[in-house]
């Protein structure tokens, strides 16, 4: 292959739902780190932009924030059909969105339930079904995003538990259909990660025994009975391994990634 047509390649694009999210904004930046440009989609116009120009500084690589709802109809659609139009194509679809109440099944709401699976799990479901064409013409990679309460939640886990299981049970049922088009699609499961949402339990935590942020990660991992609370930046080497060439092999997996917590699952 000549020079020119190299450089005539298309970049590999991919498309991060929750991209201005702890977890969906390292994705992001990791993949563009790994040459891929990047469609950022999420709610917050500000939260976008300001997550883009910190991408495009640091690796070069062309991003484009994509303001959007996936709860309400049509939203798949107009996403994918926004960043197709963006980009020309799309390669990887990860999908880190979500936001949801924790509480017992009687503490928590019907709002909470239905804004919980509007935005975590049919949110997805909408921007695979819409984008799974591209996938399957460019060959590409789902990877969703469940949690470790899929296989063990606590009382105040009802929600993030059945909406873990229902990605969860969705990711192996796409990747079926994956095996037929080319399309690879497994999904990771995070434990305990650092960011906004476990930043209200260290800093009770804190108070309760006077400890520095450092320390109170570290109590709250011995307390878990786990080597470490994760990272962003840890989720986002596992999709960016899952995505990769080095992972054809690895369709419809589950990848849980807890410090090993749930060890002897």
């Amino acid at each position: 292959m000549s020079a020119d047509q190299v450089s005539a390649d298309p970049a590999r694009t991919a498309l991060v739902l929750g991209g201005s999210g702890d977890i969906g904004a390292a994705v992001a930046a990791r993949l563009a780190t790994d040459g891929y440009d990047i469609l950022l989609a999420g709610r917050s116009t500000e939260r976008l932009d300001g997550v883009a120009r910190r991408i495009t500084q640091a690796t070069g690589r062309r991003v484009w924030p994509l303001a959007c709802d996936l709860r309400v109809r049509g939203g798949g659609r107009s996403l994918v059909e926004g960043a197709v139009e963006k980009a020309g194509r799309i390669d990887v679809l990860a999908c880190c969105a979500g936001e949801f109440r924790r509480g017992d099944l009687l503490a928590l709401e019907e709002e909470d339930w239905e804004a919980g699976f509007g935005a975590m799990f049919f949110g997805a479901v909408k921007a695979v079904r819409a984008a799974w064409p591209h996938l399957r013409e460019s060959q590409g990679s789902v990877v969703m995003i469940a949690g470790v309460f899929a296989y063990k939640p606590p009382a105040h886990g009802a929600l993030p538990g059945a909406l873990a299981a229902a990605v969860l049970n969705f990711t192996k049922s796409a990747a079926e259909l994956g095996l037929r088009d080319g399309v690879r699609v497994n999904c990771v499961l995070p434990g305990p990660i650092a960011g906004r949402r476990l930043d209200e339990n260290l800093t009770r935590l804190m108070a309760e025994r006077g400890l520095s942020h450092a320390d109170a990660l570290a109590a709250y991992a011995k307390q878990l009975g786990i080597a470490r609370v994760g990272t962003p930046e840890d989720v986002a080497s596992a999709i960016a391994f899952l995505v990769s060439p080095s992972a054809t092999f690895i369709r419809g997996a589950s990848l849980v990634l807890d410090g090993g917590g749930l060890r002897m699952l």
